[in-house]
C-alpha cells in the first residue's frame, strides 16, 4: 500500500481487487475473480474478459509482475498506413511463462500483408523504485 491505492471488494460472485500505482508510469490493473471458476483483467488500458481459471499460483505471479513493471502493451500497426491492426498485452509472470492478451482492431490477418506490419511496444515501470 506503500506504493499503490489498493481497493477490495468481494460477494459470493466476485473477488475483486483494484491498483492504482503512485508512480507515474506503472501500469494500473484491476482483476475480478469469478465464482463461475472465470477471472476478468484490465490491464495497460486493455480488458480481457471471462478468461478460464486454469492454475490459481497464476494469480500471485500475475500480480507480483505488474508489480514489479514486467508488463508490455504491444500495438501492431501497418507499416505503410500507421493503421493500428491489433494491440496485445503481455506480462512475464517467470522465466518462459507469459501470459498474453490479445485484440485484433481489423480482420484475420494475410499472410502477404505480414511484412507490412510493424510492432511498438511500451514498457511499464515498477511500483517500487
Amino acid at each position: 500500500r506503500d506504493c499503490a491505492d489498493v481497493d477490495i471488494a468481494a460477494s459470493q460472485r466476485y473477488w475483486r481487487i483494484s491498483v492504482a500505482p503512485k508512480i507515474e508510469g506503472a501500469c494500473p490493473f484491476e482483476l475480478m475473480i469469478k465464482a463461475d471458476q472465470t477471472f476478468t483483467l484490465k490491464l495497460a488500458g486493455e480488458v480481457y474478459e471471462d478468461k478460464p481459471i486454469d492454475r490459481f499460483d497464476f494469480f500471485l505471479k500475475l500480480l507480483d509482475a505488474i508489480a514489479a513493471g514486467r508488463v508490455e502493451r504491444i500495438e501492431t500497426r501497418n507499416a505503410q498506413t500507421g493503421v493500428r491492426l491489433a494491440i496485445a498485452t503481455r506480462v512475464e509472470l517467470a522465466d518462459g511463462w507469459d501470459w498474453i492478451g490479445e485484440r485484433r482492431l481489423t480482420p484475420l490477418r494475410m499472410p502477404a500483408l505480414e511484412a507490412d506490419e510493424e510492432r511498438r511496444t511500451h514498457r511499464f515501470l515498477p511500483y517500487r523504485r
